[in-house]
């Protein structure tokens, strides 16, 4: 079984049903843990991890995980202190010793580390993982289902992550210890975010999508045959015509009449499920091109929408006057859209503490919001054939009949 789980110094065990690593750290994270827990002695390492989850189960003293630099002192004594230090140092900042959950089980699952004389030390395979070796790697994504993942965004993206669920539920549940929804949708998540650090996917907004490495990779070790969809020929192709159209739907925009595009935006508006949606008189609106009524939980709100229709960077002062403008409608938020982008301090201004939420639409979130509301775009099939031995297994017989 390939990057699975054998009898070994750390507790593993194999298991009819594959163990997935839980929180799944980037490869990179995995390699600095690696190199930083090399020669550690096993039993001040679980002493550390045992005096971070104290502070971490006191509701009464809460912390800033985020910053190890500062709550390591304050939190950590004597050799955990010591332990922590290193492991965040040594680590280049990379490995925080908070969450050193993922690594190390990334590291026992696949027998990456050894307890030698009580110290954790690295194993031939788990060095061959640190140099990058592409059959080790590819053995541990097999395990752990990132090729699966994998060739699902290939086939279905651009998509967001529902869109991938499906199937790598069905993995989950059959060949996994995973079966609850919530532990598959937080273990894709981890999933995707390792193939979108190791850039065999890309993510724009919340839309995820193959990359020309990642067709390569998977060619390589996704087992596709000819007739597979998820052939990088085939998905190569796919993926020239989806940009191809992403780039045709951008072009459009950027010509169309700007009372036209707030018109296309109360479409977008409408099946989002927003309801209630007009586009205001172009003459005195007062900012707002768009308001609408959404359901938010138990409460209808109502918002305010600001269409910009051009290539430039939308500023501070546009966000400031729509937000000024909300109580003119009666409005609790408000959202901006722009065929364009937004600049520093628009971000940074958005969900200010103690204001009133302005949500920001820049052009690629646009474009990945007509694509999956199917406006502007046509998704169409293809059907592919392949030749079905299994099928015709009745017909085949060993000798020929006596006459």
């Amino acid at each position: 079984m390939a990057g699975g789980v054998g009898q070994d110094e750390l507790g593993g065990d194999r298991m009819e049903k594959r163990q997935l690593t839980p929180d799944l750290p980037t490869y990179a994270i995995g390699r600095r843990f690696l190199k930083a827990i090399n020669g550690v002695e096993n039993s001040k390492y679980k002493t550390m991890v045992k005096d971070i989850y104290e502070h971490i189960r006191n509701p009464k003293d809460p912390a800033d995980w985020k910053e190890p630099e500062e709550w390591i002192p304050k939190r950590l004594t004597g050799p955990s202190h010591d332990l922590a230090l290193d492991l965040w140092r040594k680590s280049g900042q990379l490995v925080n010793p908070r969450h050193t959950f993922g690594p190390f089980y990334l590291s026992k699952i696949h027998q990456l580390l050894s307890v030698q004389n009580g110290c954790l030390m690295i194993t031939s395979r788990g060095s061959k993982f640190v140099d990058g070796d592409e059959e080790v790697v590819a053995s541990i994504d097999d395990y752990d289902g990132m090729l699966i993942v994998l060739a699902e965004v290939a086939a279905k993206g651009p998509g967001r992550r529902r869109d991938f669920e499906e199937r790598y539920a069905e993995f989950c549940r059959a060949s996994t210890t995973y079966a609850a929804d919530s532990s598959i949708s937080s273990s894709l998540i981890y999933r995707l975010n390792n193939l979108v650090d190791r850039r065999l996917i890309a993510k724009s907004g919340h839309s995820y999508q193959v990359t020309h490495m990642g067709l390569e990779y998977l060619g390589r070790h996704g087992g596709a045959g000819p007739g597979d969809i998820s052939n990088p020929a085939i998905v190569r192709m796919a993926s020239a015509s989806n940009a191809n159209a992403r780039k045709q739907l951008a072009d459009f925009l950027s010509s169309m009449n700007p009372y036209k595009f707030e018109h296309l935006i109360k479409l977008l508006l409408e099946r989002m499920n927003f309801e209630k949606v007009e586009v205001t008189s172009p003459v005195n609106d007062k900012g707002v091109d768009v308001v609408a009524e959404i359901e938010l939980g138990i409460s209808r709100v109502r918002e305010v929408i600001q269409v910009k229709r051009h290539a430039g960077s939308v500023g501070r002062p546009i966000l400031d006057l729509l937000r000024g403008s909300l109580y003119r409608f009666d409005a609790v938020r408000g959202t901006i859209i722009t065929t364009g982008k937004f600049s520093k301090g628009a971000n940074s201004a958005a969900f200010a503490k103690g204001a009133a939420p302005i949500t920001l639409i820049d052009g690629e979130r646009l474009l990945d919001l007509l694509i999956e509301h199917n406006i502007g775009v046509r998704r169409r099939e293809i059907r592919i054939l392949e030749f079905d031995a299994d099928g015709l297994s009745q017909f085949e017989s060993e000798s020929e009949p006596a006459l």
